[in-house]
């Protein structure tokens, strides 16, 4: 009985040890983390992974309002779905209904950070921007990271179609399900 609770506590222990050792960023597995805070330029900066938009804007979830801050030629080209060119007389009326606003534009660009500053509500920037978009949610590359199982894999499969992209190199996967390696029963 005592070598059961022993194990249990060390696999406790070792469940938490991944979590805060960043096991998924050493390991390429395909990002899952939704917000962060980040200082950039010496301002707290709330931040967004494009894997969890992504997320939201599948569920079509209706509390968020994206602002694309590029110029209308990039903005015209291609833009997140839902995404408004980012009007300075628009921008804080709509803001204030929101429940999640995300700004992204380049990453270069200083102004990002002072207008989500100026900005009022919870207004998170993309990490990455336009370049994260494409590598995890339109086109994601399964030779640059890993997926845990084949639920997951299904999930960015659907969704990267969803928003018309086609994931790159996906027949070179070989996911082994967890499930169907142990067996069921006692």
């Amino acid at each position: 009985m005592k070598t059961n609770h022993i194990l249990a506590l060390l696999a406790i222990v070792g469940g938490m040890t991944a979590a805060f050792t960043k096991h998924a960023e050493r390991n390429s597995l395909y990002p899952d983390w939704k917000f962060s805070t980040e200082r950039i330029d010496g301002k707290k900066t709330r931040i967004i992974s494009a894997s969890y938009l992504g997320d939201l804007l599948y569920k079509k979830d209706p509390n968020i309002i994206i602002y694309d801050i590029r110029e209308w030629n990039a903005y015209e080209h291609y833009h997140i779905p839902q995404a408004l060119q980012y009007d300075a007389s628009l921008g804080s009326k709509a803001t204030a209904r929101s429940i999640i606003t995300v700004l992204y534009g380049d990453q270069e660009d200083g102004d990002l950070c002072d207008l989500a500053g100026e900005l009022p509500g919870r207004v998170y920037i993309l990490k990455g921007g336009m370049d994260a978009w494409n590598s995890l949610v339109l086109f994601p590359d399964f030779m640059s990271f890993s997926v845990r199982n084949g639920d997951q894999l299904e999930h960015i499969l659907r969704r990267s179609g969803f928003f018309g992209g086609l994931p790159q190199n996906s027949q070179l996967l070989n996911i082994d399900v967890r499930e169907s390696r142990y067996r069921e029963g006692c």
